[in-house]
Parts: C-alpha cells; sequence; structure tokens
C-alpha cells in the first residue's frame, strides 16, 4: 500500500524535478523513484550511490550481467516492478532475445558457464537465504568464479533483495506501455544516482 506522503509528500524541487521527468519523458515516474526522492538523505541518496557502485563500478561482470542478475533476483523475490525494469535495462546492453534466454536458464542460455553459476546462486539466494551452505559456494567458484567476482554478484543480489522488498511493501506493479524502454533509455545515460537536482537543491530531511 502506498503511503501518502511518499506519493506526493516531496519538497518543491523534488515535485519540480518530477513534474519535469514526467513533461519530458511522456510517461508517469517509476514508482522507485517516487520513495528514493522522500526525504532522500535518509536513505535515497547513500542507496542510490551504492546500486551504482555496485551496478556500473568496476567488475569482473558486464554491465548485461549485472542487470541479468539484478532481474533474476527479482523474479525470485516475484516482484513485478523490478523484474520488469531491470530486464529492459538489460537490454539496452544486449539483443533482448539474449536476455529472455539467459532468464529461463535453459540449455541453450547464452551467459558464460560463470554467469549460469553465479545465477543459480543468486536465485536461491533470495528464495532460500538460510538454506545456503558452503557447498553452494564452492559450486559457482568451481566454475571458475573468484571471490571477488563472487562477492562483486552477491553485492547485486543483495541490493535487489533490499529494493524487491521496498517495491513490493509499496505494491508497485510492473512497468507498462513505453515506460520499460523510458526507463532504460534514463539509466543508460544516467546511471542510478540520485539526479543532481534533487541531490543539489532538495532538503531531503
Amino acid at each position: 500500500m502506498w503511503l501518502e506522503a511518499v506519493r506526493s509528500g516531496h519538497d518543491r524541487p523534488t515535485r519540480f524535478v518530477l513534474w519535469a521527468m514526467r513533461r519530458f519523458s511522456g510517461v508517469e515516474v517509476p514508482a522507485v523513484l517516487k520513495v528514493l526522492f522522500y526525504r532522500h538523505r535518509f536513505f535515497g541518496s547513500p542507496l542510490s550511490d551504492l546500486i551504482q557502485e555496485v551496478m556500473r563500478g568496476p567488475s569482473y561482470w558486464t554491465i548485461a550481467e549485472r542487470e541479468i542478475f539484478a532481474t533474476h533476483t527479482s523474479q525470485a523475490n516475484e516482484c513485478p516492478f523490478c523484474a520488469t525494469s531491470h530486464e529492459a535495462i538489460a537490454g539496452a546492453y544486449v539483443d533482448a532475445d539474449v536476455v529472455t534466454r539467459a532468464l529461463a536458464d535453459g540449455t541453450d542460455s547464452p551467459l558464460r558457464p560463470e554467469a549460469r553459476a553465479m545465477l543459480g546462486f543468486l536465485a536461491r539466494m533470495a528464495r532460500d537465504p538460510d538454506g545456503l551452505t558452503p557447498a553452494d559456494a564452492a559450486v559457482v567458484r568451481l566454475a571458475g568464479v573468484s571471490r571477488e567476482a563472487f562477492d562483486q554478484a552477491v553485492w547485486v543480489g543483495t541490493c535487489f533483495n533490499v529494493i524487491n522488498r521496498m517495491m513490493n511493501t509499496v505494491g508497485a506493479g510492473p512497468l507498462e506501455g513505453r515506460q520499460p524502454s523510458v526507463s532504460a533509455r534514463f539509466i543508460e545515460l544516467a546511471g542510478y544516482r540520485m539526479p543532481p537536482p534533487v541531490r543539489l537543491f532538495s532538503r531531503g530531511i
């Protein structure tokens, strides 16, 4: 259930940014931005900085692989908002058919073996974290994933386990119509950091 404060309780600079985004994109602003923008200095800005580092910082994993990890985690957590968002974002970096086959994780998956092994671990981490054992990590390491690469992918899963729960809590539904492509283009251009007008002009407290 949406809290009215999160839906419409933003300060004036943030309301202007939301209006401008609607005006120039022609679609409703994604629900996650409304959540992150609200009193952003407490939560939204620090989380956005972390996500930017995890999803766009130096990594063994390509951007497309990280977006596929995020999508698969979101599907495991039954988060329709994040699943549709990040499937579209992944499709901005590789062919959409590649993304679809990767997420199906069948015998024709186009992912390299290391990414396929990591995908399985992240899905279990989302569905049954208490059931994970050192043996699960060992399977991934045997596929050729270094300790550093393993940690990088686990950070992706950790971030989206948090975000998925947040978006499911407010009842955010899947992106529809032009929203997936518009959102993917926005992230491709601007990344995940808090937009500068919000960071600079909104008190966010």
